[in-house]
């Protein structure tokens, strides 16, 4: 039950919804070519610094951290998007339906961690250094073994993805079709494949989504194991942790719930979208944000407490290295926007049933998973190379700085997914036409005694 006096609810009338949400992808102006230039000068910084990277810091195994961290943040703050779309899906909760294609357009920008892996590929060791295999997942594999899979996993996550946001966008591209001009209007007869809206075609339709949700959560639960294991835990000797792998998963969870809420409020204050996206998404997203931080300080703790019981020369290391050594203020600071702040923040209802609220604690939660990757990544990377077939790690790297190179890839990683994004939202509506049609057809707000609720039907 939501209680405010004001109710807020979408525009009931299809034809309002269709023009209003179709004609803000037409919408630009000297401020959006701007930002759009700004983005596509800035995203060429990616390729600088790599090619500087690559240049000076040669095959130097320890200089190459950072880019690892970077890869494993944007890959958590956007892989973890659309299960914002999918979990409320599975549950028929409708509240998410004006926010589901911006989760589903933030998961399809995986294409960015597949441009940032191939240096990467270039630096990760083999299975078999010097003659001996090193520890690994990768038992009796071929050589190349976390090359293939890798590369092979972000190739996945990024084609699932684009299949979810394009599955879910053919009802809108129909849309397009019929109530558009122009080279809008040759688009949609193109993608929507006939769509027409036949009982048959919406049945497809739902069960295509289906089997593409329940794909794209099994891929991101297979390329964060395997991204976390082979760019950060093997790369350390000694460095067993069964639980880490599901920390990195629910971590980027939380992170991509924090990228749909920015987006939303972004697309919400500047969009123009203030009827369609409205006091009753935030809500919700503030909770989920909040649960999600709980079970952050959860995952950690599991892992935490068996190194810190158990006290072997291993263990002491792994503390050494990513807790009390040289990443001990990183660490501190990443605890603190992941879980502490968040929690402190998001268990106030005043500040959950708010916009700007849910808004801060996102921000604030993307900054403790970039610290957090970083405390992971870089020390991982700074292990002495010929270290790496000890029983545990007997030198602990100093503090790794990042440089000019790093900075610059950061810069060009983050603006080519913004880029990504603006250039989606100029075909596609960022806000599902059909969707908020079957949220006024599902659902109605409504009075009951003092307070205000929904009426959900559940016709499934």
């Amino acid at each position: 039950m939501i209680n405010q006096k004001k109710h807020f609810w979408p525009p009931s009338d299809p034809a309002v919804v269709r023009t209003e949400l179709i004609n803000n992808t037409k919408k630009g102006g000297s401020t959006l070519r701007t930002i759009v230039v700004s983005l596509v000068l800035l995203s060429l910084l990616i390729m600088v610094g790599i090619i500087g990277k690559v240049i000076i810091d040669g095959n130097d195994q320890t200089q190459w951290g950072y880019v690892a961290a970077i890869l494993a943040f944007i890959l958590s703050a956007t892989g973890g998007a659309p299960m914002v779309a999918i979990a409320p899906l599975i549950a028929k909760a409708s509240w998410a339906r004006p926010i589901s294609r911006i989760a589903h357009i933030i998961g399809s920008v995986s294409i960015v961690n597949i441009i940032i892996m191939i240096p990467i590929l270039r630096m990760l060791p083999p299975l078999i250094v010097d003659g001996t295999r090193r520890r690994s997942i990768w038992f009796e594999a071929p050589n190349y073994s976390p090359h293939f899979w890798d590369t092979l996993g972000l190739i996945m996550l990024a084609i699932t993805g684009m299949a979810l946001l394009y599955s879910s966008s053919i009802p809108d591209f129909a849309v397009m079709r019929d109530s558009s001009d122009g080279i809008r209007k040759k688009i949609g007869k193109i993608l929507s494949r006939g769509f027409i809206g036949t009982t048959v075609q919406w049945s497809k339709l739902r069960m295509r989504i289906g089997i593409l949700s329940t794909l794209y959560f099994f891929v991101l639960v297979f390329v964060h194991f395997i991204i976390s294991v082979d760019l950060s835990m093997s790369m350390v000797p000694g460095w067993k942790d069964a639980i880490y792998p599901m920390y990195h998963t629910m971590s980027g969870i939380q992170g991509g719930v924090a990228s749909v809420i920015i987006l939303s409020w972004i697309v919400r204050k500047y969009g123009k979208n203030q009827n369609y996206i409205t006091i009753n998404q935030f809500w919700a997203l503030g909770r989920i944000m909040f649960a999600t931080s709980l079970m952050w300080i959860y995952f950690f703790y599991s892992a935490f407490i068996v190194f810190w019981y158990g006290r072997s020369e291993s263990d002491a290391a792994w503390l050494d290295l990513l807790i009390r050594g040289p990443m001990m203020y990183v660490f501190i600071i990443a605890m603190l926007c992941s879980f502490i702040i968040p929690w402190w923040w998001l268990i106030w209802n005043r500040v959950r049933n708010s916009f700007n609220g849910p808004f801060i604690g996102a921000i604030i939660v993307l900054i403790g998973l970039l610290l957090d990757r970083i405390r992971l990544y870089v020390p991982s990377w700074s292990v002495n190379p010929k270290l790496i077939h000890d029983k545990w790690l007997t030198e602990i790297p100093k503090i790794l700085y990042p440089d000019i190179w790093d900075v610059m890839i950061f810069i060009g990683s983050i603006s080519l997914v913004f880029l990504i994004i603006i250039g989606l939202s100029r075909i596609l509506p960022l806000i599902g036409v059909w969707e908020i049609h079957q949220l006024n057809l599902l659902s109605k707000p409504g009075k009951f005694m003092k307070a205000h609720g929904i009426r959900v039907a559940k016709p499934d």
